[in-house]
């Protein structure tokens, strides 16, 4: 069927080309054009808002400051072969902020065939990675909670086992040893369930004006009676200067628990020494911060794991911890916005220094 020359559709190849810029105005990756010399020529609306609009620089400046091509630069791939190519990179945005990236990049191809160009879109991957992460972490958590409460479930029947007998020849004696078992072991649950509860909710600091030393002296005189049992002298030294701090109460006594429970197990766990002692420490510093230095000469961490400690669920007594007590010292420190650092020796021992704001109101 014939039609008139009015009806005919009219292409317009520069709406089509506005049109495609606006579409690739709402993709939610980062698209950039770059031409050979990996120099940006145009970039989309996601792009600007993470890297602001740095037409005419080099990616790799823009990406990650550096001064040249990065290593294994999938573009410079492109560029070589003219294929699709693939990565996963760190960069910097303007705010400061680390981000993981996919990315893909591929190549402009000119009228005669050669390649002009290359197209790059990075995709934020980083919630996928942390979500990943915590799936990851979950499942160690629930296997390492797994053999720690089937070590205390043991230790309970080994103490229910030695009472019975006890009573059962009345002997005195070995029904104190049992009940001492028993007892034990339910110490362990109650402080297995503290901190997972601790670690499991959300909970917004409730920041009060408190005396640290006092919270201080609390915690070890909770410890004091545990550490003789087991030979080991607790020192407390106290800056009086410290009269007050805007701190969170529960957070607080759960990180000085947290670090003495530690520095108890490393002591107790260590068979090379005859005599083990704990230092407890508040300073008040020169910049109006709360410095608390907890220190044992215990079993200590071996270096090359010292930079693991705040990792989820770390922990150097293998199946006899869980590491939820370190993860609980991470959140308290960073709920009160400070600073935690570790040093350790194998054999020798361990310090943690905890750096706290004041906050004073």
């Amino acid at each position: 069927m014939a039609h008139d020359a009015d009806d005919r559709v009219r292409v317009d190849p520069e709406g089509l080309v506005a049109q495609g810029e606006r579409l690739v105005d709402l993709v939610p990756s980062a698209v950039s054009i770059q031409d050979l010399r990996f120099r940006i020529r145009k970039v989309n609306r996601t792009f600007r808002a993470l890297f602001g609009d740095r037409v005419g620089e080099y990616c790799y400046e823009v990406y990650k400051g550096r001064k040249e091509v990065c290593l294994d630069c999938p573009m410079a791939k492109t560029f070589r072969d003219g294929k699709v190519h693939e990565s996963e990179e760190i960069v910097r945005t303007t705010d400061g902020s680390v981000v993981q990236m996919a990315v893909r990049t591929a190549p402009l191809i000119g009228k005669n065939g050669a390649i002009r160009g290359g197209m790059e879109v990075a995709t934020d991957i980083s919630r996928t990675l942390a979500s990943q992460q915590e799936l990851v972490a979950l499942g160690q958590a629930m296997a390492s909670m797994a053999h720690y409460i089937k070590n205390i479930v043991t230790g309970l029947e080994g103490g229910m086992f030695v009472v019975e007998e006890g009573m059962e020849s009345n002997d005195e004696d070995l029904l104190q040893e049992g009940w001492r078992m028993v007892r034990r072991n339910i110490e362990r649950v109650t402080k297995l369930s503290r901190d997972q509860l601790y670690c499991s909710r959300e909970r917004d600091p409730e920041f009060q004006e408190i005396d640290p030393n006092s919270l201080v002296c609390e915690a070890a005189r909770l410890y004091r009676d545990k550490a003789l049992k087991h030979g080991v002298d607790l020192h407390v030294e106290l800056d009086d200067r410290l009269e007050s701090a805007r701190l969170d109460p529960e957070g607080f006594h759960n990180l000085m628990t947290n670090l003495l429970s530690n520095a108890l197990d490393a002591c107790v766990f260590d068979t090379t020494k005859e005599r083990h002692w704990i230092s407890v420490k508040t300073v008040l510093d020169p910049t109006g911060e709360l410095v608390l230095e907890v220190a044992d000469n215990g079993q200590g961490i071996p270096k090359n794991m010292c930079g693991e400690v705040f990792a989820e669920m770390f922990t150097s007594k293998g199946r006899s911890g869980t590491g939820l007590g370190l993860l609980v010292i991470y959140r308290v420190v960073c709920a009160h916005g400070g600073q935690v650092s570790v040093l350790s020796d194998e054999d020798v021992g361990t310090v943690f220094t905890v750096i706290l704001p004041i906050l004073k109101s």
